[in-house]
């Protein structure tokens, strides 16, 4: 007797559409835990029905979209310690299936692996300025920097690059994001937490107590 012809269904095989890929700002190194992304309808507001892999190097993975349009993505990395959510586009086709996501932390993240770092408060005639940016503009330069931006209660911590060991004349830049900027000028010493003991008033010109130095 005859068997009858057995059918297999063929082999499905995804195919990767875009990878969105958290990282550190400051160390550069992939945030693996912690990150959630979404992808995003900007017009809506609102998150499409369409679920992202997280892979084991903690890249987020979209799979079987067509390729050629712009997508926007939801980085939601608050779980991890850092400021958001972020919105990221790109056309895939067009700029490559990757999309590397500088995170910010927070203020109150862990700072232990950062050799160097700043705190202080921003204020403008006594009231928390938020969403400022802070940048560091050592001399001599040391690399890039990655700012750092203040929170509601105008509270920041900048991580600084520093080349040398010797106290480094550095300029801190504030940028308020409305009114003037201001420029405070301070030495640094690698491998210190400096803390600014009173606050950055951007109303004044004098330069704020800066005399507590600790081990990070």
């Amino acid at each position: 007797m005859t068997r009858p012809p057995i059918a297999f269904e063929p082999d499905l095989t995804d195919v990767v559409t875009a990878v969105v890929i958290p990282m550190d700002g400051i160390t550069r190194r992939v945030v693996a835990m912690g990150v959630a992304v979404e992808l995003w309808d900007p017009q809506r507001g609102t998150a499409l029905p369409r679920r992202l892999v997280r892979n084991l190097s903690g890249h987020h993975v979209l799979l079987n979209e067509p390729a050629d349009q712009d997508l926007t993505f939801r980085v939601v990395p608050g779980r991890a310690g850092y400021r958001g959510p972020v919105l990221v586009a790109f056309n895939p086709a067009a700029e490559g299936i990757s999309r590397v996501v500088p995170l910010e932390r927070r203020p109150d993240a862990d700072f232990a692996d950062v050799t160097t770092l700043v705190r202080g408060l921003i204020v403008r005639s006594a009231t928390p300025v938020a969403e400022a940016v802070i940048s560091a503009r050592p001399s001599p330069p040391a690399g890039p920097q990655f700012p750092a931006t203040t929170d509601e209660r105008g509270v920041f911590a900048l991580a600084v690059h520093l080349g040398e060991t010797g106290p480094v004349r550095t300029t801190l830049h504030v940028e308020p994001g409305g009114g003037a900027a201001r420029d405070v000028i301070v030495d640094l010493e690698r491998g210190l937490t400096h803390v600014f003991t009173e606050v950055i008033d951007l109303d004044q010109t004098t330069t704020p107590q800066f005399t507590h130095q600790i081990r990070p």
